[in-house]
């Protein structure tokens, strides 16, 4: 082979050469794009899926919901032979001692007799079946399985009565209402206690604050309450098996999401953002509801991390 040919070989083989390079050149410069790209949309990713909340200053309530027996003061008229009733008041209208409330025609006579009521208060035609169970009502003598009574509806609403039927009642209602409450043992911070005092809603309708008379367990994670509210909220009159809410403390505090929380070292912390960069913070817990919690600790403005899951101490955050 010729000097020339040699030559012209050897600058094929260079042009080769110089077109691997550029294209292994190109193909690293492609591979460290994409890996930047999928390196900063992972960066962006994480901080996107970072879950923040502000700190802010507020009020905790210990809440729980609970069913609730409402327990009053009832005087319950039966009939006294078979026969027919005739009202002369109103369902719900107040009467006073020795007014007359209607008239019975017994079966058979053509002479009806008046019936006076006993004591003032509030008349009521539906009797239901509670008025004996509820009388007197302690849970140190009374039904603790009261939530499973079923009572007998032993009248259609006709007016025509049997002997020993009820009649009507007259409820007090200068008397304070009383409630037994069931409570599950989850939904309490604490067990309740007699004398405690508890803010019960119906309804989203304040009833007052009431005073635990007497509690005891139930079952494996239940707890009987009996509550004496401080009047007779008339709301309430013909209402028998209903759903409260009841407010047993208050807390002041910073509030925080409860999710933020992590235990550490026997204690609690969180995951805080501080000049750029994510801290773990060690606070103190005052309290905790349902979704949020009271600590001491951090300040009002602070930003917290609620996927503390997804962050580790001193890692970057923008």
């Amino acid at each position: 082979m010729s000097l020339r040919q040699r030559r012209i070989q050897e600058k094929i083989r260079t042009r080769r050469n110089i077109k691997t390079i550029s294209r292994v050149l190109a193909a690293l410069a492609l591979i460290l794009a994409i890996g930047g790209s999928m390196l900063f949309l992972y960066k962006s990713l994480a901080t996107w899926l970072i879950g923040v909340e502000p700190v802010k200053y507020g009020e905790l309530e210990e809440r729980f919901t609970a069913r609730a027996i409402v327990i009053k003061k009832e005087t319950v008229v039966k009939a006294p032979a078979r026969g027919r009733f005739e009202n002369q008041v109103r369902e719900g209208e107040r009467v006073r001692k020795g007014s007359v409330v209607g008239y019975f025609y017994q079966e058979g006579s053509l002479t009806p007799q008046p019936f006076l009521v006993s004591g003032s208060g509030v008349v009521s035609f539906k009797p239901d079946g509670w008025e004996t169970v509820t009388a007197d009502y302690s849970l140190a003598h009374g039904d603790r399985d009261i939530f499973s009574y079923q009572p007998r509806v032993v009248n259609d609403g006709s007016f025509q009565y049997e002997p020993g039927e009820p009649m009507f009642k007259v409820i007090d209602n200068l008397v304070p209402l009383r409630l037994v409450v069931e409570i599950d043992r989850s939904d309490m911070a604490r067990a309740m206690k007699s004398r405690d005092p508890v803010q019960v809603v119906y309804q989203n309708q304040a009833l007052g604050e009431a005073t635990c008379e007497a509690a005891c367990l139930s079952g494996e994670n239940k707890q009987l309450a009996v509550l004496a509210l401080n009047g007779c909220n008339e709301d309430l009159l013909n209402a028998r098996v209903i759903e409260v809410d009841c407010i047993t403390a208050y807390h002041s505090g910073m509030i925080i999401p409860k999710k933020a929380l992590l235990r550490q070292n026997g204690g609690y912390a969180v995951f805080r953002i501080k000049k750029g960069r994510i801290e773990m913070r060690g606070v103190k817990v005052k309290a905790v509801g349902s979704d949020q919690a009271v600590v001491e600790g951090l300040d009002e403005g602070d930003t917290v991390i609620t996927t503390p899951d997804l962050v580790t101490d001193g890692m970057a955050y923008r």
